[in-house]
């Protein structure tokens, strides 16, 4: 009977240990048409994609191996439903998102609306799951009307409709944010509330960050979203309003050294933009604008772009392309060329694309932007220029 119980103290070992080996992440996705899925994260600075899904009893089944809890994305490539295609890029749409772990997760949906799949399985899923279905509520009344909006409108249209969908997505935002404070507060040792609030490094200011983070249990802040919330607190330390901005050492479109030093007299807007963002690309006719109005009166622009592609050949490419058919004439830098020795993007806490840094003559730091809107930065410069 001993050694009976023995084999199977052996067994079970044996069983939990290859449990633990790895992902399984088994998916049931109705309507998937001929739209391929995929499941994707970001390792480091490096984005995964695991196509290698196989098909075992009518369930679409990844398996893998990460190295510490990673948020994924189930992504469902190339389906309209899923995207807005716009006259510089397109808009993706939102995907299902969830924590990978080495464990059995379970995902099921229609593959129209991904994003509202439910997931379980893992102690952060099963912890996220007890508000995922207000959030996804929020997430698919912006997603629909943003969507639709976009579809139907044509020139000559009242564009006053946009405002009234990009209201509703801030307001939607808030209360999603809010959800995701009130989860915070409750189970300030879960992994999920480190990673949300990670996700808020651009909505918070510094001391209220820093309160937040303080609040959390020690647990989870070696993971990746501890980490970058530590990051964020010493970049908003170093790149305070009223600091002195860090100096860029990179080279321009045409190999000519970049220096902040030599702009100073001049106002600086630093902005960080990408050939793959569609809201960067939106608003470079409005910049183009700004920066004709303001260009003699003491406006420098110097764009900084990080590229996606994960080649520095085909990054250099694609960023030239967006440089010339967008038509910027400002000072241009490809941040990914020589990243290893200066990311500019990290070293100024960029967690959000488009973010606009402005300095001042003296080179220090006076405003900093994130997002699209314009009403900020031309109210700023109006303030500084006087009209």
């Amino acid at each position: 009977m001993k050694k009976f119980f023995f084999v199977l103290l052996i067994m079970s070992g044996l069983l939990s240990a290859r449990s633990q080996q790895g992902y399984t992440v088994r998916t049931k996705i109705s309507n998937p048409d001929k739209y391929p899925m995929i499941l994707g994260y970001f390792d480091g600075d490096k984005f995964v994609i695991d196509t290698g899904a196989v098909m075992e009893n009518g369930w679409t089944v990844f398996r893998g191996k990460v190295a510490e809890p990673m948020i994924a994305s189930l992504i469902i490539r190339r389906d309209p439903a899923l995207s807005i295609q716009v006259d510089r890029g397109f808009i993706p749409g939102p995907s299902c998102s969830f924590f990978l772990t080495n464990e059995s997760i379970t995902i099921v949906g229609d593959a129209h609306t991904v994003y509202m799949a439910a997931v379980s399985g893992g102690k952060a899923n099963d912890e996220w799951a007890t508000i995922r279905e207000k959030e996804n509520g929020l997430i698919q009344e912006s997603w629909v009307a943003l969507k639709k909006t976009h579809d139907e409108f044509k020139p000559g249209d009242d564009s006053a409709v946009f405002i009234r969908v990009q209201q509703l997505r801030s307001d939607n935002q808030q209360k999603e944010e809010a959800l995701h404070r009130e989860f915070i507060a409750k189970n300030p040792h879960s992994l999920v509330s480190m990673y949300f609030l990670s996700n808020m490094l651009n909505s918070l200011s510094f001391e209220e960050l820093k309160v937040s983070y303080a609040k959390l249990g020690d647990e989870y802040k070696g993971s990746i979203f501890g980490k970058r919330i530590t990051e964020k607190i010493q970049s908003m330390e170093a790149t305070a309003i009223g600091k002195a901005a860090i100096p860029i050492d990179k080279k321009d479109a045409n190999g000519n050294p970049v220096n902040l030093q030599t702009l100073k007299g001049k106002y600086v807007l630093i902005d960080f933009w990408g050939s793959w963002c569609g809201p960067c690309r939106e608003s470079h006719p409005y910049l183009k604008k700004l920066y004709k109005k303001y260009k003699d009166k003491g406006l420098e622009i110097v764009g900084i772009a990080q590229e996606q592609m994960g080649d520095l050949e085909k990054d250099r490419r694609i960023w030239l392309d967006a440089v010339k058919t967008d038509g910027l004439d400002w000072i241009q830098v490809l941040n990914n060329d020589g990243i290893r020795q200066f990311d500019a993007v990290k070293a100024y806490g960029i967690t959000a694309f488009p973010t606009k840094i402005l300095l001042d003559k003296d080179g220090r730091i006076i405003d900093r932007m994130v997002g699209e809107e314009e009403g900020p930065l031309t109210a700023k410069l109006k303030e500084i220029f006087g009209e």
